[in-house]
Protein backbone atom coordinates (compact mmCIF):
# COMPACT_ATOMS: atom_id res chain seq x y z
CA UNK A 1 0.00 0.00 0.00
CA UNK A 2 2.94 2.19 0.86
CA UNK A 3 3.89 2.39 -2.81
CA UNK A 4 0.16 2.90 -3.98
CA UNK A 5 0.46 6.15 -1.73
CA UNK A 6 3.63 7.14 -3.15
CA UNK A 7 2.23 6.72 -6.85
CA UNK A 8 -0.73 9.07 -5.95
CA UNK A 9 1.12 11.36 -4.55
CA UNK A 10 3.54 11.58 -7.61
CA UNK A 11 0.69 11.79 -9.81
CA UNK A 12 -1.03 14.58 -8.04
CA UNK A 13 2.82 16.54 -7.36
CA UNK A 14 4.38 16.04 -11.25
CA UNK A 15 1.54 17.38 -12.78
CA UNK A 16 2.11 20.37 -10.29
CA UNK A 17 5.51 20.48 -11.50
CA UNK A 18 4.88 20.39 -15.36
CA UNK A 19 2.25 23.39 -15.30
CA UNK A 20 4.46 25.34 -13.43
CA UNK A 21 7.15 24.84 -15.73
CA UNK A 22 4.80 25.56 -18.54
CA UNK A 23 4.14 22.58 -19.91
CA UNK A 24 0.95 21.91 -19.09
CA UNK A 25 -1.22 18.61 -19.79
CA UNK A 26 0.51 17.97 -23.21
CA UNK A 27 2.74 15.81 -21.78
CA UNK A 28 0.16 13.91 -19.38
CA UNK A 29 2.18 14.34 -16.32
CA UNK A 30 -0.26 12.47 -14.67
CA UNK A 31 0.50 9.71 -16.36
CA UNK A 32 4.34 9.30 -16.06
CA UNK A 33 3.88 7.97 -12.25
CA UNK A 34 0.73 6.25 -12.50
CA UNK A 35 1.91 4.39 -15.87
CA UNK A 36 5.04 3.10 -13.89
CA UNK A 37 3.21 2.25 -10.65
CA UNK A 38 0.80 0.12 -12.24
CA UNK A 39 4.00 -2.03 -13.37
CA UNK A 40 4.38 -2.81 -9.96
CA UNK A 41 1.43 -2.45 -7.91
CA UNK A 42 -1.04 -5.25 -7.44
CA UNK A 43 -4.46 -4.65 -9.93
CA UNK A 44 -6.57 -3.28 -6.99
CA UNK A 45 -3.69 -0.89 -5.74
CA UNK A 46 -3.06 0.10 -9.57
CA UNK A 47 -6.54 0.47 -10.00
CA UNK A 48 -7.44 2.60 -7.05
CA UNK A 49 -4.32 4.90 -7.83
CA UNK A 50 -5.63 5.68 -11.10
CA UNK A 51 -9.14 5.94 -10.60
CA UNK A 52 -8.44 8.24 -7.01
CA UNK A 53 -5.44 10.61 -8.38
CA UNK A 54 -7.21 12.53 -10.76
CA UNK A 55 -9.69 13.29 -8.00
CA UNK A 56 -7.38 13.83 -4.98
CA UNK A 57 -5.73 16.28 -7.55
CA UNK A 58 -8.10 17.78 -8.44
CA UNK A 59 -9.65 18.50 -5.22
CA UNK A 60 -6.09 19.44 -4.05
CA UNK A 61 -5.15 21.87 -7.42
CA UNK A 62 -8.32 22.02 -8.95
CA UNK A 63 -6.33 19.93 -11.99
CA UNK A 64 -7.96 18.03 -13.91
CA UNK A 65 -11.03 20.62 -13.82
CA UNK A 66 -14.58 19.26 -12.30
CA UNK A 67 -16.30 21.36 -15.18
CA UNK A 68 -16.43 19.92 -17.62
CA UNK A 69 -16.21 16.59 -15.48
CA UNK A 70 -12.45 15.70 -16.79
CA UNK A 71 -11.59 14.71 -13.28
CA UNK A 72 -14.09 12.29 -13.46
CA UNK A 73 -13.56 11.09 -17.19
CA UNK A 74 -9.85 10.82 -16.32
CA UNK A 75 -10.50 9.05 -13.08
CA UNK A 76 -12.23 6.12 -15.38
CA UNK A 77 -9.34 6.30 -18.18
CA UNK A 78 -6.58 5.94 -15.36
CA UNK A 79 -8.17 3.14 -13.62
CA UNK A 80 -8.41 1.89 -16.69
CA UNK A 81 -4.98 1.91 -18.16
CA UNK A 82 -3.77 1.11 -14.61
CA UNK A 83 -5.74 -2.02 -13.89
CA UNK A 84 -4.81 -2.82 -17.47
CA UNK A 85 -1.22 -2.83 -17.10
CA UNK A 86 -1.71 -4.31 -13.91
CA UNK A 87 -3.27 -7.31 -15.28
CA UNK A 88 -1.33 -7.97 -17.97
CA UNK A 89 2.26 -7.37 -16.60
CA UNK A 90 1.27 -10.21 -13.39
CA UNK A 91 -1.37 -12.18 -15.62
CA UNK A 92 -0.36 -16.00 -14.94
CA UNK A 93 1.29 -15.98 -18.67
CA UNK A 94 3.72 -13.36 -17.86
CA UNK A 95 3.83 -13.57 -14.22
CA UNK A 96 7.60 -15.30 -14.37
CA UNK A 97 8.99 -13.12 -17.47
CA UNK A 98 11.47 -10.07 -16.62
CA UNK A 99 10.17 -7.12 -18.49
CA UNK A 100 12.53 -5.64 -20.70
CA UNK A 101 12.06 -2.62 -22.45
CA UNK A 102 10.12 -3.86 -25.32
CA UNK A 103 7.87 -6.41 -23.38
CA UNK A 104 7.27 -3.10 -20.86
CA UNK A 105 6.59 -1.12 -24.30
CA UNK A 106 3.81 -4.26 -25.90
CA UNK A 107 2.27 -3.71 -22.44
CA UNK A 108 1.74 -0.37 -22.74
CA UNK A 109 1.36 0.88 -25.63
CA UNK A 110 -1.67 -1.28 -26.24
CA UNK A 111 -3.06 -0.36 -22.77
CA UNK A 112 -2.46 3.37 -24.10
CA UNK A 113 -4.71 2.45 -27.10
CA UNK A 114 -7.16 1.12 -25.57
CA UNK A 115 -7.46 4.11 -22.92
CA UNK A 116 -7.49 6.84 -26.02
CA UNK A 117 -10.70 4.77 -27.68
CA UNK A 118 -12.29 4.90 -23.65
CA UNK A 119 -11.57 8.93 -24.20
CA UNK A 120 -13.95 9.12 -27.10
CA UNK A 121 -16.01 6.69 -25.64
CA UNK A 122 -16.78 8.45 -22.06
CA UNK A 123 -16.07 11.87 -23.94
CA UNK A 124 -19.03 11.06 -26.64
CA UNK A 125 -21.12 9.79 -23.64
CA UNK A 126 -20.73 12.89 -21.10
CA UNK A 127 -19.80 15.78 -22.75
CA UNK A 128 -23.00 16.21 -25.02
CA UNK A 129 -24.98 16.39 -21.58
CA UNK A 130 -23.00 19.72 -21.02
CA UNK A 131 -23.30 21.48 -24.29
CA UNK A 132 -19.88 20.09 -25.69
CA UNK A 133 -19.07 19.08 -29.50
CA UNK A 134 -17.71 15.65 -28.15
CA UNK A 135 -16.03 14.76 -31.42
CA UNK A 136 -13.97 17.94 -31.79
CA UNK A 137 -12.94 17.84 -27.78
CA UNK A 138 -11.98 14.40 -28.51
CA UNK A 139 -9.97 14.96 -31.98
CA UNK A 140 -8.19 18.22 -29.90
CA UNK A 141 -7.41 16.04 -26.96
CA UNK A 142 -5.96 12.72 -28.96
CA UNK A 143 -4.12 15.08 -31.22
CA UNK A 144 -2.81 17.71 -27.71
CA UNK A 145 -2.00 14.03 -26.03
CA UNK A 146 0.47 13.14 -28.47
CA UNK A 147 3.72 13.98 -27.43
CA UNK A 148 2.35 12.71 -23.78
CA UNK A 149 2.25 9.34 -25.06
CA UNK A 150 5.79 9.67 -26.98
CA UNK A 151 7.17 10.72 -23.49
CA UNK A 152 5.65 7.45 -21.67
CA UNK A 153 7.14 5.15 -24.25
CA UNK A 154 10.62 7.02 -23.43
CA UNK A 155 10.07 7.22 -19.95
CA UNK A 156 8.32 4.11 -18.54
CA UNK A 157 10.35 1.13 -20.52
CA UNK A 158 13.54 2.76 -18.65
CA UNK A 159 11.45 4.17 -15.07
CA UNK A 160 9.76 0.50 -14.52
CA UNK A 161 13.27 -1.45 -14.09
CA UNK A 162 14.42 1.33 -11.83
CA UNK A 163 11.83 1.03 -9.45
CA UNK A 164 11.36 -2.28 -9.11
CA UNK A 165 15.59 -2.08 -8.81
CA UNK A 166 14.89 0.17 -5.59
CA UNK A 167 12.24 -1.72 -4.25
CA UNK A 168 14.32 -4.51 -4.03
CA UNK A 169 17.35 -2.86 -2.69
CA UNK A 170 14.85 -1.99 0.27
CA UNK A 171 13.10 -4.92 0.82
CA UNK A 172 9.96 -3.59 0.02
CA UNK A 173 7.00 -5.24 -1.25
CA UNK A 174 7.01 -5.58 -4.88
CA UNK A 175 3.54 -6.72 -6.08
CA UNK A 176 2.14 -5.78 -2.33
CA UNK A 177 -0.59 -8.42 -3.49
CA UNK A 178 -0.80 -11.36 -0.30
CA UNK A 179 -2.76 -13.35 -3.32
CA UNK A 180 0.03 -13.20 -5.61
CA UNK A 181 2.78 -16.18 -4.30
CA UNK A 182 6.47 -15.88 -4.84
CA UNK A 183 6.06 -12.05 -6.21
CA UNK A 184 7.95 -10.62 -3.39
CA UNK A 185 11.11 -9.56 -3.74
CA UNK A 186 13.61 -11.89 -1.37
CA UNK A 187 11.44 -14.50 -1.85
CA UNK A 188 11.10 -16.18 -5.04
Amino acid sequence: MLVAVLVTVLGVAVPGLFHLLGLGAVFLPMYLPLAVGAFILSRRNALMAGAFTPLISALITGMPPWYPPIAFIMSVQLGFLCLYISFVTHSRWNRDRHLSSAGILAILVPGLLLERMMLVLLYSAVLPLFGIQAALFSAYDIIRGLPGILLLCAVVPFAVPRCIAILSRYSLRLYEDKEIKGHEIGNP
